[in-house]
């Protein structure tokens, strides 16, 4: 006896349905990295190729080398500072920093990230004290990370 048409669609599978689901509510966090990040990192690798980046940050190289970092880090720091961990990622991500350099950095910016942002914050929490905390904020991730700069020559020899 042959099989009759069922009329009736049979439902998707589980995982096509949680991976539907799960895009559907990731597309504004999608839609914010590539907001934030994408311009950040082409601007980064335009400045690089065309060597602008290391025309500006070429003063900065003895400061920068206290933490280990080549000068051009300057950049992804103060992305860091004023902006948020994804630009300083965006403006990292093309500098071709090796394992010792980027756990300096991100020290750094886990301390003191977003201190525009977290200022605003810090002002309605904690009134006449923005100052104090940002600067404590950033002496705390620059020691910081100026500590684990010393440190990680020892560990990786």
């Amino acid at each position: 006896m042959p099989s009759q048409p069922t009329s009736q669609k049979q439902a998707p599978p589980p995982w096509r349905q949680g991976l539907t689901a799960g895009l559907q509510r990731g597309k504004p966090l999608i839609w914010f990295l590539l907001k934030t990040i994408l311009p950040l990192y082409v601007a980064t690798e335009i400045f690089k190729v065309t060597g602008l980046l290391s025309w500006i940050s070429g003063f900065l190289a003895p400061v920068m080398g206290l933490w280990g970092l080549p000068p051009e880090a300057a950049a992804a720091l103060t992305a860091g500072f004023l902006l948020n961990l994804y630009a300083a990622a965006a403006v990292a991500a093309p500098l071709g920093l090796d394992w010792a350099q980027v756990s300096v950095l991100g020290l750094i910016l886990g301390i003191s990230h977003s201190l525009v942002v977290e200022g605003a914050v810090v002002r309605s929490l904690a009134p006449g004290r923005l100052w104090s905390l940002t600067a404590l904020r950033l002496g705390l991730g620059l020691g910081a990370g100026w500590a684990l700069a010393q440190i990680l020559p020892a560990v990786s020899a």
